[in-house]
C-alpha cells in the first residue's frame, strides 16, 4: 500500500488541482479515491469483493448513506459502491499518510470524538455538502463493533437526515471482519466481502418519523439486512 500510494498520489494532486476550482462537490477527487481503492478491492488476492444494488444510490440527489462497521477495510471495501459521496471519519484517520489527504482533499467529514463541539461541527460540515448535492455516508455506530452484533447507532446521520429532508439508505455488509484481527494489520487470509444495498427510506418517510423512530427503522432494516445476507451466503 505504501509503495502504490507513493505512485499514485502525485496522479491524485493533479486530479485535485486541475478541478477544485470548478468541481464544488469535488467528485472527480472522490472518483480518483475510487479508483485507488480499486487498485487493492481487486489486486489482493485474499479479497473478493461482491456488490449488489449499485443503482440504488443515485448520482446527483443527496442522501444519507448508513452502513455497518466491522473492519478497518470497511471504507476501502465501500468505495466500491462507486458513486460520489462524502466520508465521515474520526479526525485520527486524517492523520494518516494518503488516507488522510484523501479524505482532505475529497473535503470529507472529520469527527473530532474527544470534543464536545465535535457533534455541531459534524452536523454544520455535512449540512455545507449537502446544501451541494453531495451524499453523505456515515457508521452509525460510531466505530467498529468488536462482535458481529452491531453497536448502538449515534444519532447524528438520522437528525441530518430529517433536517436536510434527504432519504436514508441502509447498506449491509459482511465479511471485512476476517481481514485482519482487531488491532493487527497482519492479513488473515482469504476474506470474501459481500456488500448489498437496500431500499431507500423515501423523505416522505423520514419526515413521519421522529430521530429515534427513524434509527430504531434503519436499525431494524439492518440487522434483517445483515441476517438474511448472512443467510443466503450460509455465514455462520
Amino acid at each position: 500500500m505504501a509503495l502504490t500510494s507513493m505512485i499514485i498520489t502525485p496522479f491524485f494532486l493533479l486530479v485535485w488541482v486541475f478541478t477544485f476550482w470548478w468541481d464544488r462537490r469535488r467528485v472527480a477527487a472522490h472518483m480518483m479515491g475510487t479508483f485507488w481503492a480499486w487498485h487493492y478491492q481487486s489486486l489482493i488476492p485474499f479479497w473478493k469483493l461482491h456488490l449488489e444494488g449499485r443503482k440504488k444510490v443515485p448520482w446527483k440527489r443527496p442522501v444519507v448513506m448508513v452502513a455497518n462497521h466491522r473492519s478497518l477495510i470497511d471504507i476501502l471495501a465501500l468505495y466500491k459502491i462507486r458513486r460520489p459521496f462524502k466520508w465521515t471519519s474520526k479526525d485520527e484517520n486524517f492523520k494518516l499518510p494518503f488516507i488522510g489527504m484523501v479524505l482532505s482533499l475529497t473535503n470529507s467529514i472529520r469527527i473530532k470524538r474527544e470534543s464536545l463541539r465535535s457533534g455541531a461541527q459534524f452536523l454544520s460540515q455535512a449540512e455545507t455538502e449537502i446544501a451541494k448535492g453531495s451524499s453523505v455516508l456515515l457508521f452509525p455506530e460510531g466505530t467498529r463493533s468488536k462482535t458481529k452484533k452491531m453497536r448502538p447507532f449515534k444519532e447524528g446521520a438520522f437528525l441530518l437526515a430529517k433536517k436536510m429532508k434527504c432519504g436514508v439508505i441502509p447498506i449491509v455488509h459482511t465479511g471485512s471482519e476476517k481481514t485482519f484481527d482487531r488491532g493487527s494489520w497482519a492479513l488473515k487470509g482469504k476474506a470474501p466481502i459481500y456488500i448489498r444495498i437496500l431500499d431507500e427510506i423515501p423523505v416522505e418517510k423520514v419526515d413521519q418519523l421522529d430521530v429515534k423512530e427513524l434509527m430504531m427503522l434503519v436499525r431494524e432494516q439492518m440487522e434483517e439486512g445483515i441476517a438474511k445476507l448472512e443467510q443466503e451466503l450460509g455465514v455462520k
